[in-house]
């Protein structure tokens, strides 16, 4: 038996009769950091949404330690251990950042408030930055600072991994420094992270490994290495370079 923490094995997904996906096939082990390298519209937030079941496959196999979890619905796979950060953010603006972090452990997720003061502790250990506007309406938040309690909501449920989408783009030199350390630190509490990007270069910066995705295809996967940067694998060069 395989001992990844998700495996994807040849995944489908048809939206309107479009395949989107084709035979997608993907491991991630326990504490590791895989990048989904594609240019935009290549699949990965659908690959995302699969994994969390807000789009339906039509072929294939999702496992979460080794348990199947294709049948599950989006709560049930976030209680197996999946945090998702969706680019779009999905926040509720109105309310403040804390009572944005706590909706990951409302209704049937509750926990006791020491508990939740204890991931808070830890999502601000990650994200420092994150303390000056804890009391803020989320929708008064810069894009970047949007995107740190985006994070922070999907850690807040204590997952073993954690889906990033597009965590750099649009953002400054400064905060994408701020969310490279902070992607460190979710690594250093043994989290194992897939971000999925469309800039090779962020992505080589915080990824042990990297699997392309051209067209609904995992076209090539690279572990990723000072003597071997991802920015000069072939297949990601002719994907980004037009070759």
């Amino acid at each position: 038996m395989s001992d990844a923490l998700l495996e994807l094995s040849d995944v489908s997904v048809t939206i309107d009769s479009a395949p989107v996906l084709s035979g997608v096939s993907l491991r991630v082990d326990p504490g590791e950091t895989v990048a989904l390298v594609g240019r935009n519209g290549a699949g990965k937030t659908t690959t995302f949404r699969t994994v969390m079941g807000q789009t339906d496959m039509t072929d294939g196999s999702i496992r979460m330690s080794g348990t199947e979890i294709a049948d599950m619905k989006s709560r049930e796979r976030s209680r197996m251990g999946i945090g998702f950060a969706p680019e779009d953010r999905r926040l509720f603006t109105s309310l403040t950042v804390e009572d944005n972090l706590r909706m990951a452990t409302w209704g049937g997720d509750s926990i006791p408030e020491s508990e939740f003061e204890e991931r808070l502790d830890r999502i601000l250990d990650i994200f420092p930055e994150m303390e000056e506007f804890l009391d803020r309406p989320a929708g008064q938040l810069s894009g970047g600072q949007q995107k740190m309690v985006t994070v922070g909501r999907a850690l807040s449920s204590d997952p073993e991994l954690v889906l990033v989408d597009e965590p750099f783009e649009g953002l400054a030199p400064s905060v994408r420094e701020q969310f490279r350390n902070g992607l460190e630190r979710i690594k250093d509490l043994d989290v194992s992270i897939v971000v999925a990007e469309s800039n090779v270069r962020h992505a080589g910066e915080v990824a042990d490994r990297a699997y392309v995705i051209e067209r609904g295809e995992i076209i090539t996967d690279t572990d990723i290495t000072e003597e071997d940067p991802l920015e000069e694998n072939e297949e990601v060069r002719r994907i980004f370079e037009g070759g």
